[in-house]
């Protein structure tokens, strides 16, 4: 009987033991792959954001280069026309900056 209880205490010792190496391999193994998979996901997002970021100050340079456009053509003035009506006057000059508009914008 005693011998009986000795291979089930050695077996089960070595089934421990070994269970434990497996298991601390194999977290090994799978924590180095995360680690390396997160890696290259934080590059991956490292660089989308300087691109974001080269790509927001080329618009804000743009937008404000359109802005400036923009108050140069409102504030062109319109030639001066003799011996038309006032509301005439008003609807050529609103046509004359909505053109100017439309070929700096376009």
């Amino acid at each position: 009987m005693a011998y009986f209880l000795f291979q089930t205490v050695l077996i089960s010792t070595i089934a421990i033991v070994a269970g434990s190496g497996l298991g601390w391999w194999l977290h090994r193994y799978y924590s180095r792959e995360q680690t390396e998979t997160s890696d290259r996901d934080l590059e991956m997002v490292k660089s989308y954001l300087a691109e974001s970021i080269k790509e927001n100050a080329r618009l804000k340079l743009q937008l404000k280069q359109t802005e400036e456009k923009v108050e140069v053509l409102v504030n062109e003035e319109v030639p001066q026309v003799q011996g038309v009506d006032f509301e005439a006057y008003q609807a050529f000059e609103n046509t004359v900056k909505e053109a100017n508009l439309r070929k700096y914008l376009n």
